[in-house]
C-alpha cells in the first residue's frame, strides 16, 4: 500500500517505495548493502514537504521488538525510537512518574520523530522534549550503531537531528515524580501580552496563551502550586470567551466549507468553552490537541522580543487579506540543548499559526501571510519549528547559529548522505552527495569513538567500539 501523512491526504511514499523495519539486522543490511537515499517516516506528523520520498528515496517505517513497552530502571525508561509519546507517558505514569519534560500537545508522535524535529511544550524550567533524554541509540548512514550521551561531542546534534544523521532506534529517558498542579485559566485584553506575558511565565511553572486576534483578547493557562498568588485582576467573564469561541467557530466553518458539523477543526476550539480552573499532572492539563488537516507554522523568538513581535503581528494581521482560523498560540521554554534548537541557550517564545484545510483539500490561501510572518519574526532573531511549515529561503544567514556544528555531525554520521533531505539541506546550506564511481562501498564502521552506556531494549546489531 502507499504510505500517507497522518491525515491521509498526502502521499509520502509509493506502494513499493517504503519498507517496514522489524529488526536492527534488517536496518543494518539496508544501509550497508543497498544504495540510494532513505528517509525515516514515523507517525508522519511532520509537514509533508519534509517527509515526501522523491524518486530514488526509500521510506523506512520502524516496527522494532519492544515497541511501546519500555523498560524502567530507577527513574529512567528505555524505549525504542518508534514508541509513541502517549506510551512513554503511560509507562512512566504506571510507576507514579512522568518524563522530565512538559508534554507536547500531540502525543501520537513517535518518540524519535518528536526528538528529530524539536518538539516542545512550555515552561521556563525546560519544556523541550529533549530535556528528558539521557542517551540516544543511533544507527548512522554506514550501518554503525552509536550510543550517544551528553558527554559526546555530537549529542547536541542528535538531540534535534532532522532525520539527517541516521535512525534513532532507542532512547533512555529521565523521569521524575509526577506532581499535581493547579491550572488557573483567565481571559484578558490583548494588550496584556506585551505588558504581562513574560511575567506570567516567570511567575508560574508553565504558561500557555492563545491570542484571539480578531477579538482583541488573550486566553491564558497558568500552572502553579498552592503558594501562587494571582496578580492579574482584569480577567473577563468566562461567558465572554464562550461567545468569542462561538463566533470564531462559525467563521471557521464558513471559511473551510464544512458547515456546522463536528469536524476535527471545529473540535479544536471546544477546549476553550466553559474555561474553569483545574488540577492535574502536566499530561492531564496540556494533552488536549486534536489533529486536523491544516497549514501549521511555529516561529520562536527570544522571550524579550515578544513585545516587538506582538506589535508587528498586530499590524500585519490587521492589514492582511488572509485570516487565521485559530488563535495565535504562545508557548515559552527555557534554554534547550540542540545546535538547531530555536531555544538554543536562551529562553524562547514560540508563536503558532494555523490555517485549516478546506473541504476541497486546499490550504494554499494562507501561504503569503505565513511568509510575511516569517519575514517579520526572523527579523527579531526567530527560528522555525523544524517539523512544521517554513520557507527555507526566507531564513537569513544571521539566524544560522549552530548550523556549522550540525553539519559537522552530518559529515561524521552520514558521510555518503544516505539521509539527504532537500528541505533541510537547502536550509543548512548542505550540498547533495556526489558519490565517486571509484569509491568503495561503505564497510559499516567509521572508526570514531563513542560513549557506551546501558543499551536501549532493541535487538542486537553491530555496535561501534
Amino acid at each position: 500500500m502507499t504510505l500517507t501523512n497522518w491525515g491521509g491526504n498526502v502521499t509520502i511514499a509509493a506502494r513499493d517505495g517504503w519498507t517496514r523495519i522489524t529488526s536492527l539486522e534488517q536496518l543494518e543490511s539496508m544501509l550497508t548493502r543497498e544504495e540510494g537515499t532513505v528517509r525515516v517516516l514515523g507517525s508522519r506528523f511532520t509537514y509533508p514537504a519534509q517527509l515526501r520520498c522523491p524518486d530514488g528515496t526509500h521510506g523506512i517505517l520502524l516496527d522494532l521488538p519492544g515497541r511501546g513497552a519500555g523498560r524502567l530502571r530507577g527513574e529512567h525508561l528505555y524505549v525504542t525510537g518508534d514508541t509513541l509519546l502517549e506510551d512513554v507517558w503511560r509507562a512512566f505514569d504506571s510507576h507514579g512518574l512522568e518524563p522530565a519534560a512538559c508534554p507536547p500537545v500531540i502525543t501520537r508522535q513517535t518518540v524519535a520523530g518528536a526528538l528529530a524535529t524539536g518538539t516542545h511544550a512550555q515552561g521556563l524550567s525546560g519544556g523541550t522534549f529533549s530535556d528528558c533524554v539521557a542517551a540516544i541509540e543511533l544507527m548512522d548512514g554506514t550501518g554503525t550503531l552509536h550510543q550517544l550521551t551528553p558527554s559526546d561531542a555530537d549529542f547536541d546534534a542528535a538531540i534535534l537531528n532532522l532525520g539527517c544523521l541516521g535512525v534513532v532506534v532507542g532512547l533512555e529517558l529521565r523521569g521524575r515524580p509526577a506532581n499535581k498542579w493547579l491550572c488557573t485559566r483567565f481571559t484578558a485584553a490583548e494588550d496584556s501580552l506585551p505588558e504581562r506575558y513574560a511575567a506570567w511565565n516567570r511567575e508560574s511553572v508553565a504558561a500557555k496563551s492563545w491570542w484571539f486576534t480578531e477579538h482583541q483578547v488573550v486566553h491564558t493557562w497558568l500552572t502553579h502550586d498552592d503558594s501562587w498568588t494571582p496578580t492579574d485582576s482584569a480577567a473577563q467573564d468566562p461567558a465572554d470567551l464562550d461567545r468569542i469561541v462561538a463566533r470564531t467557530r462559525r467563521q471557521l466553518m464558513a471559511d473551510i466549507g464544512d458547515g456546522q458539523g463536528p469536524t476535527p477543526a471545529a473540535q479544536t476550539l471546544e477546549k476553550f468553552l466553559g474555561a474553569t480552573d483545574s488540577k492535574g499532572t502536566f499530561h492531564e492539563i496540556f494533552k488536549n490537541g486534536i489533529p486536523a488537516p491544516q497549514l501549521n507554522m511555529e516561529i520562536a523568538v527570544p522571550l524579550d522580543a515578544v513585545p516587538k513581535a506582538y506589535a508587528g503581528l498586530k499590524e500585519l494581521l490587521h492589514v492582511s487579506p488572509y485570516k487565521l482560523h485559530y488563535p495565535v498560540i504562545l508557548r515559552t521554554t527555557g534554554p534547550a540543548r540542540g545546535h538547531l534548537s530555536p531555544a538554543r541557550a536562551a529562553q524562547a517564545t514560540y508563536f503558532g499559526f494555523v490555517s485549516y484545510m478546506t473541504a476541497e483539500g486546499l490550504i494554499a490561501a494562507a501561504r503569503p501571510l505565513f511568509d510575511d510572518i516569517q519575514r517579520l519574526l526572523y527579523g527579531l532573531g526567530g527560528r522555525p519549528h523544524w517539523g512544521k511549515y517554513f520557507t527555507p529561503e526566507l531564513l537569513p544567514a544571521s539566524n544560522a547559529d549552530g548550523f556549522p556544528e550540525f553539519c559537522r555531525a552530518v559529515r561524521r554520521f552520514d558521510p555518503r548522505r544516505r539521509f539527504e533531505n532537500d528541505t533541510f539541506y537547502r536550509t543548512l546550506g548542505l550540498s547533495p552527495a556526489r558519490p565517486r564511481t571509484d569509491e568503495p562501498a561503505p564497510s559499516g564502521g567509521s572508526g570514531l569513538p563513542s560513549e557506551r552506556t546501558e543499551p536501549c531494549p532493541v535487538a542486537p546489531a553491530r555496535r561501534q567500539q
